[in-house]
């Protein structure tokens, strides 16, 4: 008999690991300190989790190990319902191996001058009326803050620009949803460290559109 997990795909599966002394991460990424309680701890990883299933618009699968050795799947939606599974997570297929082909070269990161020319340009079109509540203009906020934060930046101006870009894609979201929710993971990238309440209200609107 076919269930609603069932349907959902077999990747990607996160992993969420809590210590014995509190600490939890998210695919190795640390999500609360050592010295939180269990229970804390846990919710705060299932919060992440449910992060990803907005970003996805959809459920995701994830498997919870305990400091005792313990391993329980999971899916997480994008609403926060977790749903136990009595089996676990189905192994993807490996695909044929092929010929390996030449890996490119990764991208060099933006001089001062192309980043210069960015902040410059955004601030333009946050300052200009008829384009300062644009989907044009969230779209070039949003990448002038990723290559801010990528250039290492002077912080207070890259969190000037990451709070234009949701103050921007906040107001346009409803005259252009699609570019809206094409930007709302990248956005969820820029606010993660400290911006809580801009985090819940991309989260929210994510989660309210889902199909």
């Amino acid at each position: 008999m076919t269930t609603i997990t069932d349907t959902i795909p077999d990747t990607p599966v996160y992993t969420i690991t809590i210590g014995s002394s509190g600490a939890a991460m998210v695919d190795g990424a640390d999500v609360t300190t050592p010295g939180t309680d269990h229970r804390t701890a846990r919710l705060a990883a299932l919060a992440e989790v449910r992060i990803k299933a907005a970003m996805y618009g959809r459920p995701v699968r994830a498997t919870v190990k305990d400091a005792d050795g313990t391993s329980l799947p999971l899916v997480v939606d994008v609403d926060g319902t977790t749903t136990t599974l009595a089996h676990p997570h189905p192994v993807p297929p490996v695909p044929p191996v092929a010929d390996e082909a030449p890996v490119p070269a990764p991208a060099a990161p933006a001089d001062p001058h192309t980043i210069g020319a960015l902040t410059v340009a955004a601030w333009r079109a946050v300052s200009d009326p008829e384009t300062a509540h644009t989907p044009e203009t969230a779209d070039l906020l949003t990448d002038t803050a990723e290559q801010l934060v990528t250039a290492g930046a002077d912080r207070a101006e890259t969190l000037r620009v990451i709070r234009n870009a949701h103050t921007v894609w906040h107001h346009t979201r409803d005259q252009d949803p699609e570019t809206a929710r094409e930007l709302a993971p990248r956005l969820l990238d820029l606010l993660q460290d400290g911006h809580p309440r801009r985090t819940a209200d991309v989260i929210e609107w994510v989660t309210t559109r889902a199909d």
